[in-house]
């Protein structure tokens, strides 16, 4: 008879294990996602310096006129200036998405409080049925901020590279 109830004490602990294991899913993918993220931004922001110093050493080492190093300074200014403001832009839309997250997050958690707290199954199921609706409108308004401002990110990106490419097509020369 322990041995039974042993067994199903085993059983019982492995199910709500693998439960939790299922609720720690989802968080630990957003978590992997982050890092990766976090990761490629650190990565993108080091092949930016290297090229700075690269165009740097470039421009030192060369035995140009000081004419052409003011020319090149001031090539390597606008593009800072031009990428600076749109970087900041996007920071500000992420940080504002992230405020407005949390207080949709407080106010659903307020929602959910009073749908715990009510006695009444009929009220109960109406504040539950008014917090999931709640949860699912943020859950596509927030999904429809994120894509907007990848968007916005991914336009700024093409505008900055196609600027770019025609500052570098300028500075080459043609062999005739």
């Amino acid at each position: 008879m322990k041995q039974k109830t042993r067994t199903q004490s085993k059983q019982q602990s492995s199910s709500s294990g693998s439960t939790s294991q299922q609720r720690e899913k989802p968080m630990a993918e957003v978590a992997d996602k982050t890092i990766k993220n976090y990761e490629q931004a650190v990565r993108t922001g080091l092949k930016l310096q290297e090229e700075a110093a690269r165009c740097w050493t470039h421009m030192v080492n060369q035995t140009a006129a000081p004419q052409d190093l003011y020319k090149q300074f001031s090539q390597i200014t606008s593009m800072t200036n031009g990428v600076l403001p749109a970087a900041q832009r996007r920071m500000e839309a992420v940080m504002e998405l992230m405020e407005q997250n949390s207080r949709t997050g407080a106010e659903l958690i307020r929602k959910a409080t009073a749908a715990v707290q009510t006695t009444s199954i009929a009220e109960s199921q109406g504040k539950w049925l008014d917090f999931w609706t709640s949860s699912m409108s943020a859950t596509r308004t927030n999904a429809e901020a994120i894509t907007q401002i990848g968007t916005r990110y991914i336009d700024t990106w093409i505008d900055f590279v196609r600027q770019n490419t025609e500052v570098a097509q300028v500075r080459v020369p043609k062999s005739a």
